[in-house]
């Protein structure tokens, strides 16, 4: 665990840099292939950077505060409302039809954002293990 968050600033660095080299490829060059690698890393992103922060959030060696609450808050909702969201299509909930499209809004507007909150977080959180390593030095 300890050599996961030891890494963690660079594995989020090289997963959002794949994601934006993918997504310039794709828009370049306009190929199914490359739309369906953009699909496979967004979700791969989403995964790593959500645990990341959870095991971060939920670790007494880092400091809650409020960009940390706030990116959990927001991630949690958009990871329960995109289970619930799919889990209707599997059992054929019809009543989530009618805020699918707000829920679906939403997810636009918070997944660059929440992306970026990650990366901020996590460079947050490497200046502050340098600085403490600093003052032990």
């Amino acid at each position: 665990m300890k050599t996961l968050l030891k890494y963690e600033s660079k594995i989020q660095e090289v997963t959002v840099l794949l994601f934006i080299i993918t997504l310039i490829t794709q828009i370049w060059l306009g190929n199914d292939v490359f739309s369906k690698i953009l699909i496979i890393e967004f979700f791969a992103l989403a995964i790593v950077q959500y645990t990341l922060n959870s095991i971060k959030f939920f670790n007494d060696d880092f400091t809650r505060n409020d960009s940390r609450k706030l990116y959990m808050f927001l991630s949690t909702f958009v990871v329960i409302g995109f289970l619930l969201w799919r889990m209707a299509f599997i059992f054929g909930w019809n009543s989530l039809e009618n805020i699918s499209a707000m829920m679906a809004l939403s997810w636009v507007f918070l997944t660059p954002l929440l992306i970026f909150q990650s990366l901020w977080i996590s460079w947050f959180d490497f200046k502050n293990k340098v600085e403490k390593q600093d003052l032990i030095d």
